[in-house]
């Protein structure tokens, strides 16, 4: 029996993954059905996982991928943006080139006739639920820490604290891209959206879906530009807030929340 080679692709960002083939039949199912819980419901997987992976793909794309669309026939939807589209052409061509590729190498491995091993590289996956692409725009280095002012998508402007060692590590300047992560607990949600901390960062955002658990939930909210960020509360802070959707707040999250990466 004569070896073949088979395996996967995927396009990554900052060591995350950015497009995949699970990715991509999910945005070709949203296109097709006109919504997120029908394109879940036909991919059998969770509402709240297709969310999930709609945001991580709208965070670390230059541009939004998904977009809502109001009022018509049927009350209204979700699209594809034309950025997507084109995404979706890209990797279309580029898993082409991937399988032939695959066949190519397979073919060698007939002529060789002998026995191989395939080593796979190990790609570290981030568990902070919020992922930012940015852009440095401001650097003032202290003693020992410097802060590092960053703007997401040409909006808003929010600040960093790293270490002296890191900044020289990750040898940001101005006008470097960079990913912003931070975790959800780190997320402050407050319904006062003339509320202002002079110690947090200030995003003002719009309420995009809620999570509840048994004890906790997940708050959704969408930024300017349409990326959104998940803060984690209690049920008992959630009721109490009276948080709901399409409600205007404001999210903070302390400068030393961030961490940030390059790729």
């Amino acid at each position: 029996m004569g070896n073949t080679l088979e395996g996967r692709f995927w396009i990554s960002k900052s060591q995350n993954s950015f497009l995949g083939k699970g990715r991509i039949e999910l945005l070709l199912l949203i296109e097709e059905a006109g919504s997120i819980t029908k394109a879940a419901k036909m991919m059998k997987m969770s509402y709240k996982a297709a969310w999930d992976s709609v945001d991580t793909m709208n965070n670390l794309s230059e541009y939004p991928l998904v977009k809502r669309v109001k009022g018509g026939k049927g009350g209204g939807g979700t699209q594809l943006t034309p950025y997507a589209k084109e995404l979706i052409a890209t990797y279309k061509i580029l898993q082409e080139e991937h399988h032939t590729f695959l066949n190519n190498l397979s073919n060698r491995l007939q002529e060789k006739n002998g026995h191989f091993a395939l080593l796979e590289s190990m790609n570290v996956r981030i568990s902070a639920r919020n992922q930012l692409k940015v852009k440095v725009v401001s650097i003032e280095e202290g003693a020992v820490e410097s802060e590092i002012f960053l703007q997401h998508q040409g909006q808003e402007t929010f600040m960093a604290v790293i270490t002296n060692d890191s900044l020289e590590t990750l040898d940001l300047e101005l006008g470097s891209e960079a990913f912003a992560l931070f975790k959800a607990n780190a997320v402050v949600i407050s319904t006062d959206i003339e509320l202002k901390k002079s110690d947090r960062n200030r995003f003002l955002a719009k309420v995009n879906r809620i999570s509840r658990g048994h004890f906790d939930a997940e708050v959704v909210v969408e930024l300017k530009g349409g990326s959104r960020l998940c803060s984690t509360m209690s049920i008992e802070a959630l009721e109490e807030l009276k948080i709901q959707n399409g409600m205007e707040v404001v999210a903070f999250c302390k400068p030393n929340s961030i961490i940030l990466g390059i790729w």
